[in-house]
């Protein structure tokens, strides 16, 4: 048991980190749009509502240390579960909801995942659930490659379009 004190707070170090990776990303999104031709104004990559979060993510990394203060390696953590999380859901939203794997699938691959795709929607109509394996098996049975399937599966699970229950056996369809 911790005994209660006075949380974290970020050093001069720290939250000079925090401000430079902030801006960083901010230019990175910002330019990426720009490549792909989309609008640079509509563009809110990392808004100041995450930067507040990070910061808070930063002192409860430094508070399980039982810290005083802010380390880089806190903030370095708090920005990589950023990336991984926030910034990947955000490229995927820019892709119109397509798997970045998809996205950069040569002709063959990218028509392979279309009609994975349509597959699993006919086979598994919104609200239904089906056991995956079985499911698995019908597409590999059909002629699809059973590794397109497993990350047309994954895209949609991250989508929200399938959820996984009883430990990834049985695959229900939300949308």
């Amino acid at each position: 048991f911790a005994p209660p004190r006075s949380p974290p707070r970020l050093s001069e170090a720290s939250s000079e980190v925090l401000a430079s990776q902030y801006v960083k990303i901010r230019d990175s999104v910002r330019a990426r749009c720009a490549q792909a031709g989309g609008d640079t104004a509509q563009v809110v990559p990392i808004t100041v509502r995450q930067l507040e979060a990070l910061v808070r993510l930063s002192e409860s990394l430094a508070k399980m240390r039982l810290s005083a203060t802010v380390a880089a390696e806190d903030v370095a953590e708090a920005l990589r579960l950023f990336k991984v999380s926030t910034m990947a859901a955000s490229e995927t939203d820019a892709t119109n909801g397509q798997d970045l794997l998809q996205q950069s699938a040569a002709g063959p691959d990218r028509d392979a995942y279309a009609r994975c795709e349509s597959f699993l929607r006919s086979r598994l109509p919104p609200g239904s659930a089906c056991n995956k394996p079985r499911l698995l098996e019908e597409a590999v049975g059909a002629g699809m490659n059973a590794n397109i399937v497993a990350r047309v599966v994954r895209a949609f699970c991250q989508r929200g379009e399938f959820v996984e229950k009883n430990s990834g056996r049985v695959l229900k369809r939300i949308k």
